[in-house]
């Protein structure tokens, strides 16, 4: 599955690298809305999947608030969590990130999530934080030289696959291009 997630950022970076290189949607600002992470990055591991696989954006995972999930991915005896991010500043982020680890690690969580399938033999779960993160000032730099080590729990967290991606291979002057960065954890989770 490892591969599958390595080859969906590929997927992403290419499906980004396109949009970017014809179309700049912060319009003189730095800042994309997370859910542009969630659906590129979604599509991207359903194109690596293929048709066996479905996703849901927004899924509800408790039953008497309105606590949600960024996506939830389902592909054969595999449940993949989606939240992402996008890193303004480093404390309080990376603490959300630790709380939307610890949800996507609950056993309530993925029995909400998981209702209603069709195949009920043992899966195999995955969370997925997904982020982006603009380097222009040194906190943010450091989110990304610290990755994913920023949002560990004190305990260390054991991440499955991590990776950074950069854009640096446009050979443009934009200076978003040396900026912009995206980011994967993916932890397995066992309940």
């Amino acid at each position: 599955m490892i591969e599958k997630f390595k080859s969906a950022m590929d997927g992403m970076h290419s499906r980004y690298s396109k949009i970017l290189s014809h179309y700049y949607p912060a319009h003189k600002a730095t800042g994309f809305t997370e859910r542009n992470l969630t659906n590129n990055f979604v599509y991207a591991l359903e194109q690596s999947l293929g048709e066996e696989s479905f996703s849901w954006f927004e899924a509800p995972i408790c039953l008497d608030d309105n606590k949600h999930i960024d996506a939830v991915f389902f592909y054969k005896n595999v449940t993949i969590l989606i939240e992402a991010k996008r890193f303004t500043s480093t404390a309080s982020q990376s603490e959300s990130v630790r709380r939307d680890l610890v949800r996507m690690h609950s056993r309530k969580t993925i029995e909400i999530l998981e209702d209603g399938l069709d195949i009920k033999e043992e899966r195999i779960r995955y969370s997925v934080v997904l982020a982006d993160v603009w380097t222009e000032t040194p906190a943010k730099t450091e989110i990304f030289d610290n990755w994913p080590s920023c949002i560990s729990h004190e305990s260390g967290d054991s991440f499955t696959y991590s990776d950074t991606v950069e854009f640096l291979h446009f050979g443009s002057d934009k200076p978003w291009m040396k900026n912009y960065k995206l980011l994967i954890a993916v932890t397995k989770i066992d309940i």
